[in-house]
């Protein structure tokens, strides 16, 4: 075989130019087996191609195909060995799509058939006309060309696509923060002292169904030392419930701001400022459900401005739940007179506030609502995250809307089952405290094997934190060095303590659901957790902050009281390992 020629030539002008194609950009691959006519043909095609690549026979073609990928195939039919037709099976078996135009004398039926079924884009009779031969090729550069386009417009589409999902989910993330940094709570996490040594806390739980949301809700402490709560649930669904509900929790934390400033502060006073407010902002078909809660948690009472929010659940000590309803209508451009309530908080367990995405969401078996379940579920629930194992379960998850839970809760409470310990400041010392508490909880509870290596794991995590770091003073840096030198336990357990130095861990069984909720205070002298440390960040936790994330993970709340360190950890007994019923 003789090795075939590749002849690259200036390209002269195109008698074809004013077809509007142009092949001087393509490379095509000759296969003919009788020398003068491969060497004419290369000749005239190398005037109107960027590069002619010639073959002998339809093995060489072959050879020259997979090595250079040439645009066009031009080749003849009838060849000793492999055949045009034979070479075009091979080319299609490789998945190439390039056109083959065969040369031929004569064809019989039976191949027409076979050429027209394996490909075959044209057909060029011999001895052929060249300018018929010039013309059929510059008809296939000229499909070549659409493909091609076609193909770069579909990438160019794409590439527009990718641009906009890009530009679209940056705008989209710029959105999320927006809504995020406009929601306050500047009680994330913290006890709140109240009469009588009752310690409360309060906890949201905030899922938007898209980025942009209709609630919004802000807890803010006041200077007086009171707590002031919104809760928001504006009209609608997209864009213009969530300017709604960024523009109306933006002017709620406005107002707060400067709340000092004035003389005298009363809830209907700030209750007309924001109906003023409102009533140049919405629109007049437009209206909002809301609600306003001033608590007092010295005197044991809050005062309550409920405007269209589905019913409050409020639970007593002794586990007794009832619905207390808002007297108002949504607020519109139009709104009344307010008729504000007062609800007393003595005796009062905990106060469940949602919006109607709550309410509202379908159950997953029979299609009804989830205010079916809801107060069932709450009386079983002693926490909101209990509250929302049961939510997220009975629920359909396609028909989730906007939903905002914010609950108030109490912190202490009267109970024959009460523990306390004062563990040795050694490590074997808080393993035999945290052994201890487990075998006497597991007595009194019917606590599934899961839910005690969860709480163990708290316990390890809240002790161990609470003896080398409120205790022994050892920070992340030394305790690492400590660990890598293998003197970390020797550490801990030969340190000299002062007198007053010391852990207490408590624990009380709250059956005031029909879960149980143990509720467990760990106290030491050191300086305390930050309260952003159990915040989570977008880059993990550091090291020395893991522990408390996982005490937040198998836990149901967690909170940071003073002084010293303080932990204050909630979880619910659910029992024979399940977590939803």
């Amino acid at each position: 075989m003789t090795t075939g020629s590749m002849t690259e030539r200036p390209v002269t002008e195109c008698h074809y130019s004013d077809s509007g194609t142009d092949v001087k950009n393509l490379t095509l691959l000759l296969v003919e087996d009788e020398q003068m006519s491969r060497e004419m043909l290369c000749m005239r095609l190398e005037e109107h191609f960027k590069l002619v690549i010639s073959a002998e026979d339809g093995i060489e073609g072959y050879q020259l195909f997979c090595e250079h990928r040439p645009d066009i195939v031009l080749t003849d039919l009838l060849m000793p060995g492999v055949s045009g037709l034979d070479l075009m099976r091979e080319i299609r078996n490789t998945g190439a799509d390039t056109p083959v135009v065969l040369m031929t004398s004569s064809i019989d039926n039976q191949t027409l058939l076979e050429a027209i079924n394996g490909g075959v884009d044209r057909f060029v009779p011999k001895p052929f006309d060249f300018e018929v031969l010039i013309r059929t090729l510059y008809t296939i550069a000229g499909e070549i060309a659409n493909v091609r386009l076609l193909e770069q417009l579909r990438q160019q589409e794409v590439e527009s696509l990718r641009y906009r999902e890009e530009y679209n989910s940056t705008q989209q993330e710029a959105a999320r923060r927006k809504e995020r940094h406009v929601v306050r709570h500047d009680l994330r996490n913290q006890v709140l002292d109240g009469a009588k040594g009752v310690r409360w806390a309060i906890n949201v739980a905030y899922a938007p169904r898209d980025i942009m949301c209709g609630d919004g809700y802000s807890i803010r402490k006041l200077f007086d030392g009171r707590q002031l709560i919104f809760v928001a649930d504006a009209m609608g669904s997209g864009m213009s419930a969530s300017l709604t509900a960024i523009l109306i929790t933006s002017f709620f934390n406005y107002q707060v701001e400067y709340l000092h400033l004035w003389e005298r502060f009363t809830l209907r006073v700030f209750l007309q400022r924001f109906q003023e407010y409102l009533s140049s902002m919405l629109l007049e078909d437009e209206v909002l459900s809301c609600g306003f809660f001033l608590v007092d948690l010295v005197k044991e009472e809050m005062e309550s401005a409920v405007f269209a929010l589905p019913p409050l659940l409020l639970r007593g000590v002794d586990g007794s739940v009832k619905r207390v309803c808002g007297e108002n209508q949504p607020i519109g451009i139009y709104s009344g007179e307010v008729n504000i309530g007062k609800i007393s908080l003595s005796g009062v367990a905990d106060l469940l506030v949602m919006t109607d995405g709550v309410s509202d969401a379908m159950l997953n078996n029979n299609g009804g609502a989830y205010r079916e379940v809801l107060e069932s579920d709450y009386r079983d629930s002693p926490t909101l995250s209990a509250l929302q194992r049961r939510f997220k379960n009975k629920t359909d998850p396609n028909s989730a809307d906007d939903l905002t839970l914010l609950h108030l809760r109490r912190l202490d409470f009267d109970s024959a089952l009460k523990w306390r310990w004062e563990p040795d400041l050694t490590l074997a010392g808080v393993e035999n405290t945290i052994q201890e508490f487990l075998e006497a909880l597991t007595k009194a509870t019917n606590i599934g094997a899961i839910e005690r290596n969860e709480l163990e794991t708290v316990l390890i995590a809240a002790l161990t934190n609470a003896l080398e770091h409120g205790c022994a003073g050892i920070e992340r840096n030394e305790k690492i060095r400590l660990q890598q030198m293998g003197s970390y336990k020797e550490a801990i357990d030969g340190k000299i303590f002062a007198p007053d130095v010391g852990i207490v861990f408590a624990a009380t069984l709250w059956n005031g659901s029909k879960k149980p909720l143990l509720l467990m205070e760990v106290r030491d002298n050191g300086p305390g957790v930050p309260v952003d440390a159990l915040s989570l960040k977008p880059d993990g936790p550091s090291a020395n902050e893991r522990g408390l994330q996982m005490i937040r993970r198998l836990s149901d709340s967690i909170f940071i009281g003073t002084p010293g360190g303080c932990l204050i950890i909630l979880k619910t007994i659910e029992g024979e390992d399940t977590y939803a019923d």
